[in-house]
């Protein structure tokens, strides 16, 4: 039988075995990084540490992948260091894509430890299903036109975003208090990314229109995230939401970064919206409300379209450029609507099984006035997007996903009793239907990585909060 100091250095010599071989892996990992990646290879061994860490904990690991690239821009904005999220890490996979894989790892384990059974994200059940059966349709496609499987698998990473993410938020232990706090959260993010904006706008460090101003954001997930924000933020002032200081500052500030975003789809789409949370979100006054302000902004854009500014600001040419006589004499509009004409030509050629997801469109219907570097890869439209890569099950897939969205935000904002829970479902309801007219100039939803982040787990919080999770009893 041992002794306690032969037990004592028993459980030393483990210890020092332990901390040898933790050291010795350590070191290991480091230099094969380096060797793969250069000097940042060296944090590598940290970054797995914390990766564990995030594993224990879902919440934090699902926030971590939706703060990043809410925060991090891309190549357009003036901090270079941001991109280093969306650059490759390994073989064709990027930070972000580790970092989502991470948070869907973590809410998988923690589903097995908790024994949970998974829930399935309620109204969203059958455009995922359909969403999935598109993917299958146009993987099928694509690997009989002889692509690799790995590459098209990668080709296919945004997609299994919108397919995923939302099955994690619902399988999330999100209680009300948590759920208030994410929503605070978001607004705080979207003040942020706004005074950001005009920060980095002043200093003349983002991407610059053709006259050569600068504006706010070019990238969709800043605007998104302000317009549902601003939407909020007027649905609780106007629906007798108790008022909060920040309100005073936060209006002015999302307004402002809007507008010096210059993006025409984003102000229709805000004005729309304000426009709709007037009419539903208000009491009856409210309806006495809206035919005046209906009446002011027809009065605007009659008076903007008809009018001939002496100064011509950027602002009051881009404004100006929405009258449909300006679209034919701007190169980018008419390329769009050049484009709109060969991709629904190609669609006719193939209007069950689409293209695939990596080959080229190549209709020529109508001659295109420039041409874009893998412009033949993207379609200025959602809709058309969808069905020509994913067949028409891509196309019922991206009408469900919105629809089942708009139905989701409808019933967040009607059955439940608490204020901001109500103000965010109504702020949804409201986007989604801003989004149809967003996505008729450019395809957002499935397509670009980071604005496909945030919509998937918008539309998974309306999940639970549909659910009833948060609901005053």
């Amino acid at each position: 039988m041992l002794t306690l100091r032969q037990r004592l250095r028993s459980h030393q010599i483990e210890a020092l075995l332990v901390a040898l071989t933790a050291t010795l892996a350590t070191l290991a990992i480091a230099v094969f990084a380096e060797r793969r990646m250069g000097g940042t290879g060296l944090f590598v061994p940290l970054l797995l540490v914390c990766a564990l860490l995030l594993v224990r904990w879902p919440i934090a690991a699902v926030s971590l992948a939706v703060a990043a690239p809410i925060v991090c821009e891309g190549s357009t904005f003036g901090i270079p260091v941001m991109t280093k999220l969306y650059e490759t890490v390994y073989k064709q996979l990027t930070a972000l894509d580790l970092l989502v894989l991470l948070a869907l790892v973590a809410v998988g384990l923690d589903l097995l430890r908790r024994r949970r059974q998974p829930h399935l994200p309620g109204v969203l059940g059958f455009p995922l299903l359909m969403a999935a059966l598109a993917m299958a349709a146009g993987l099928a496609v694509t690997l009989g036109q002889g692509w690799s499987p790995r590459d098209t698998l990668f080709t296919m990473h945004v997609l299994f975003y919108l397919l995923l993410l939302p099955i994690a938020i619902v399988n999330l232990d999100l209680d009300r208090d948590r759920l208030t706090l994410v929503l605070k959260g978001a607004v705080a993010l979207a003040l942020l990314k706004a005074a950001m904006g005009l920060v980095v706008m002043a200093s003349g460090g983002s991407v610059a229109l053709d006259s050569g101003t600068h504006l706010t954001y070019y990238e969709p997930t800043a605007n998104w995230l302000m317009l549902i924000a601003l939407l909020g933020t007027i649905a609780a002032i106007t629906g007798g939401m108790p008022k909060q200081r920040w309100m005073a500052a936060g209006v002015p500030l999302l307004v402002m970064a809007l507008l010096l975003s210059y993006r025409r789809s984003f102000w229709i789409a805000a004005v729309l919206g304000l426009l709709l949370v007037l009419l539903l979100g208000t009491s009856r006054r409210g309806w006495r409300v809206l035919l005046p302000t209906l009446a002011l902004v027809g009065i605007a854009i009659w008076t903007i379209g008809s009018i001939e500014f002496q100064a011509q600001t950027p602002l009051a040419t881009r404004v100006q450029s929405l009258a449909p006589s300006k679209l034919q004499a701007n190169a980018e509009d008419r390329y769009r609507l050049d484009e709109r004409v060969n991709v629904i030509a190609e669609i006719r050629r193939h209007p069950v099984a689409g293209i695939g997801l990596q080959a080229d469109w190549h209709a020529s219907a109508r001659p295109l006035p420039v041409e874009h570097e893998n412009g033949r890869q993207y379609v200025h439209f959602a809709l058309l997007w969808w069905w020509l890569k994913l067949g028409f099950l891509g196309a019922l897939a991206f009408v469900s996903l919105i629809v089942g969205g708009m139905l989701l935000a409808w019933r967040t904002w009607r059955n439940n009793r608490e204020p901001l829970f109500r103000c965010f479902g109504l702020a949804s309801l409201c986007g989604f239907l801003g989004l149809l007219a967003i996505e008729t100039t450019a395809s957002f939803t499935g397509v670009d990585a980071r604005f496909t982040v945030v919509l998937a787990v918008q539309l998974g919080l309306l999940a639970v909060l549909q659910r009833g999770a948060g609901s005053t009893p």
